[in-house]
């Protein structure tokens, strides 16, 4: 694919990728699977409680599934 103007404008309407630093990341994890909410492999710190989350990636799947009801 060309670097013309219409993968320009295409590129135009992605969204930005948005991710925490390894350095501040605080990762929620979930029982019973004990795997970060993320999907991340490497675990820096983790936490029980959403309030605590430092990490985008956690936050946002956290959001997405309790504002559609996906889980309790």
């Amino acid at each position: 694919m060309s670097e013309g103007p219409i993968k320009a404008w295409r590129d135009s309407w992605k969204p930005p990728i948005v991710s925490t630093n390894n350095d501040e990341r605080v990762c929620l994890i979930v029982p019973p699977t004990m795997s970060p909410y993320c999907g991340r492999r490497k675990r820096v710190r983790i936490t029980f409680d959403p309030a605590d989350v430092k990490c985008s990636e956690c936050s946002a799947a956290w959001v997405a599934d309790h504002e559609n009801g996906s889980t309790t």
